[in-house]
C-alpha cells in the first residue's frame, strides 16, 4: 500500500491518481492524523506539497512525528514541502526564495533510477516560494534556473526529494512517480 502523507496540498489527488494509473493501490492520510498503524502498512510514502511556509511555521510538530524517516525503513517520494521537510530532518537549511508557478526546465545532474526515461532537461511544474540547501551527504540530482535543489537523495536509504511538483507534470511526471514506484 502506497500512502501519501497530505501535508494540505490541493494537488494531494492528483498523486493519489498518478500512483493509481501506475497499478499501485494507495490511500491518503493527512498529516496531523497519521498514526502507526497508517505507517505500518505503507510499502512506500509519498509526502505532498503544502500551502504552509516552513520559514513562518513551527517546525517542531513536522520534525517530531516524521524523525522516523531518517532510519529509512520505508521508501519515501518527497514533493515539495515535503522535499523540504525530508531536507530538514538531515540538516537541511530553508530559505525564502523567487515565487516560482510555472513550468521549468529541471536540469538531471547525477543518474538516478528517478529520472530513468527522461530527458537530461525536461520540463516540470514547480508552485513554491521556499526552498532548503542541499542537505549534507545527499547527493544532488537537479537544478534549475530557478532554485538549485530540484532534486535529491540520500546516498544509500531509499529517500528522495523533489522541489517541483510531478503529479502536475504530464508525462514527464507520471515517470517519475512511476520510477519510484517500481
Amino acid at each position: 500500500m502506497v500512502t501519501i502523507i497530505n501535508f494540505g496540498s490541493k494537488k494531494t489527488p492528483l498523486i493519489a491518481s498518478v500512483v493509481a494509473s501506475c497499478g499501485k493501490e494507495n490511500r491518503i492520510v493527512n498529516w496531523d492524523d497519521c498514526i502507526d498503524d497508517d505507517l505500518k502498512s505503507a510499502t512506500k510514502l509519498i509526502f505532498s506539497g503544502s500551502p504552509t511556509m516552513f520559514t513562518q511555521a513551527d517546525l517542531d510538530p513536522y520534525i517530531s512525528k516524521f524523525s522516523f524517516i531518517k532510519n529509512g525503513q520505508i521508501p519515501v517520494l518527497a514533493i515539495c514541502f515535503g522535499h523540504q521537510l525530508m531536507g530538514i530532518l538531515h540538516g537541511a537549511t530553508i530559505f525564502r526564495g523567487e515565487e516560482v508557478r510555472t513550468e521549468n526546465k529541471i536540469r538531471v545532474l547525477k543518474k538516478d533510477t528517478l529520472f530513468d526515461g527522461l530527458f537530461p532537461t525536461c520540463e516540470m511544474k514547480e508552485d513554491h516560494t521556499e526552498g532548503i540547501s542541499l542537505p549534507a551527504g545527499f547527493i544532488h540530482l537537479a537544478t534549475s534556473a530557478s532554485y538549485t535543489n530540484e532534486a535529491m537523495r540520500h546516498p544509500t536509504l531509499p529517500l528522495w526529494g523533489v522541489q517541483f511538483h510531478p503529479e502536475v507534470s504530464g508525462s514527464n511526471g507520471e515517470k517519475l512517480i512511476g520510477n519510484f514506484l517500481r
